[in-house]
């Protein structure tokens, strides 16, 4: 059951970082375009825009409305490269979202927040955090954030095996799913649109302006870092290097020969956004001269015959292998050449002289943990015994699914269980009746020197801990999308994100409460003897006893203040601090059978454990 809910967190890997720039990233990007428009064409672009308003209360009197802040009134034209592909799968259901859907705006005021907070941020701890209470907002106010895109690479430039971009272009068009791809279909049938729109009505202006503005979100996530250089692999390698090079930056070429530093989701500098507007502005501007029965570009599209589905907007990107069969005639090679040479060159796949690459925490594991622990109880195994301080030394063998890296960052989707061989010391708390006798005190504890074999559990929880191991035998027949979002959010923290992964000035920390949970078993191997005073203070009997407890602990918060990652092998730090409790299950006399034992309680504890985790990834 463990391995399905897993399963149900691999399957929906593709969808959160598979895509592109973040919202306010894309409506940036988009602004910059639309602000770079000559004068004619910028007029040509607020006339269609006003005929696309009329009677939708919905949407912003300018195109480009500058941000609306926390509260949003309504949605302006460049937020819709924002909305479509990450909010919606084709330029018809982008229309539906904008106009119809009682969320989007809530969508807007987080992307809104989100900016203003990255904008603000004082170091990259601040940055990682507000970008995942960006990302959970989002996820929690779009129903289908995280299930959206994850079949396919619609958000990712397919990697070339040939040297000039017509014959790149062929490849694109031909292959799976891609950005470029989608953005030359959906451009093509934008343009053919655009001379309808001349004397249409609004419904025509808003098809043709969604037409456009969902493939220009596919042509802006061709300039993102990792939409370029993670396009291949397995999932872990393709996550990794997709994550690496967004945020260290890569070191392209554009197909007309311009040399750029490019970065990528949630890392744009002001270079990334100016960059790709200019491509937008291009791709707007022979959008708008279409409109115009002159134009060379009305006479390049004139009986061009685009696929059905692509030409009314409803074909689904996100479900889609590949794109529908379509030979794109010779006249359109002057409409794109201008767009798809400002675009970086992709670098190659498999089998050639490729990229480093690199490896996300994702996949199965076998790793290996050993620490030591400090405990504290109030109290002993007997009534009148003391509490006090016991030391502990583990090593252990785990076995899981690491899925830390599956949403970002901030994620822990970690499964895994585990097996430990403990040694405790004996308690510093001695016998209260002793305290006349400082010797015989050293001999009367209140819990012995032990050892014992320990159990570990780790599992992620949608709401309450245990809930996905429930739910998974009936969802996974008779709803698997409910099941896949309730493992994705658990991932990311639960349904109240509480328990989401927080960076701070070095290292992350993190509530785990019922995320993990370990069990000891002591006395089970060995007989966990000690000397136990009982009977009255002022005369106490001392009878050796041995005892069989079940120590339960239960981490609260996990602070990881080191780690480091290869390809293939962590190596980290943990400091957990927890709570648990050590329950007597049975106890004896030494060597005296007939005698019964004396009465023991149950131990509550409190401790702080220091350990080192390391992986070997597969």
């Amino acid at each position: 059951m463990k391995l399905r809910i897993a399963v149900c967190l691999l399957a929906a890997l593709p969808a959160r970082w598979a895509l592109g720039w973040t919202y306010p990233e894309h409506r940036a990007i988009t602004a910059s375009g639309i602000e770079t428009l000559d004068p004619r064409n910028r007029a040509a672009l607020d006339a269609l825009w006003a005929t696309a308003r009329a009677g939708e209360p919905r949407l912003c009197e300018a195109a480009d409305a500058g941000d609306q802040g926390p509260k949003p009134a309504c949605i302006d034209l460049a937020a819709w490269p924002a909305i479509g592909g990450d909010h919606a799968c084709s330029p018809e259901s982008m229309l539906r979202v904008i106009l119809e859907s009682d969320w989007i705006l809530r969508v807007a005021g987080v992307a809104s927040r989100m900016g203003a907070a990255l904008a603000s941020s004082k170091n990259e701890a601040e940055s990682t955090n507000f970008r995942v209470i960006g990302d959970l907002g989002l996820e929690r106010t779009d129903p289908e954030y995280s299930t959206r895109a994850g079949s396919n690479n619609a958000h990712f430039l397919l990697p070339r095996s040939v040297n000039e971009p017509a014959e790149y272009a062929v490849q694109a068009l031909t292959g799976e799913m891609n950005a470029i791809a989608i953005y030359v279909y959906f451009h093509t049938a934008a343009l053919q649109h655009a001379g309808r729109t001349r004397g249409a009505d609004g419904s025509e202006a808003r098809l043709a302006l969604a037409l456009e503005m969902f493939g220009l979100h596919f042509l802006e996530d061709a300039f993102a870092a990792g939409h370029i250089a993670g396009s291949w692999g397995k999932a872990a390698e393709r996550k990794g290097t997709h994550d690496y090079y967004n945020q260290n930056g890569l070191d392209a070429e554009s197909w007309n020969g311009e040399e750029e530093i490019l970065f990528g989701d949630g890392y744009a500098r002001e270079a990334d956004v100016h960059r790709a507007g200019r491509a937008v502005a291009i791709s707007l501007s022979q959008f708008v001269a279409a409109g115009r029965p002159d134009s060379p570009e009305t006479r390049d599209v004139a009986g061009v015959s685009l696929p059905a589905d692509v030409s009314d907007g409803t074909f689904d990107v996100c479900r889609a292998a590949k794109m529908p069969l379509w030979n794109p005639p010779d006249s359109l090679d002057t409409v794109f050449r201008d767009v798809l040479l400002t675009t970086p060159i992709p670098f190659r796949g498999p089998g050639y002289a490729a990229l480093p690459r690199f490896r996300a925490e994702i996949g199965p594991f076998l790793g290996v943990a050993s620490g030591g622990a400090v405990l504290w109880s109030n109290e002993g195994f007997t009534p009148d015994s003391g509490g006090g301080v016991q030391g502990q030394l583990d090593v252990g063998v785990r076995l899981g699914l690491g899925l830390d890296a599956l949403l970002g960052s901030n994620g822990d989707g970690l499964v895994f269980v585990g097996a430990a061989f403990i040694s405790q010391s004996r308690s510093s708390g001695a016998c209260p009746q002793c305290a006349g006798d400082p010797l015989l005190e050293q001999f009367v504890p209140g819990a012995p020197a032990r050892s014992g074999l320990q159990f570990r559990l780790r599992l992620p929880f949608w709401l309450i801990p245990g809930d996905l191991v429930l739910a998974a035998p009936v969802l996974a027949f008779t709803d698997p999308k409910t099941l896949e979002k309730m493992a994705i959010t658990a991932a990311d923290g639960g349904l109240i994100p509480w328990q989401t992964r927080i960076a701070v000035g070095l290292g992350d920390l993190q509530v785990v409460v019922g995320r993990e949970l370990g069990v000891t078993l002591f006395g089970y191997g060995t007989k966990d003897a000690f000397l136990a005073a009982v009977g009255p203070p002022e005369d106490p009997e001392l009878i050796p006893i041995a005892v069989k407890s079940l120590q339960w602990d239960f981490p609260v918060i996990e602070y990881r203040p080191f780690r480091e990652y290869g390809s293939r092998y962590t190596f980290a730090t943990f400091v957990q601090l927890g709570l648990g409790f050590d329950h007597p299950v049975s106890a004896v006399v030494v060597d005296r059978p007939e005698v019964p034992a004396p009465r023991l309680q149950t131990r509550y504890l409190a401790y702080l454990r220091i350990f080192f985790d390391g992986r070997r990834y597969f």
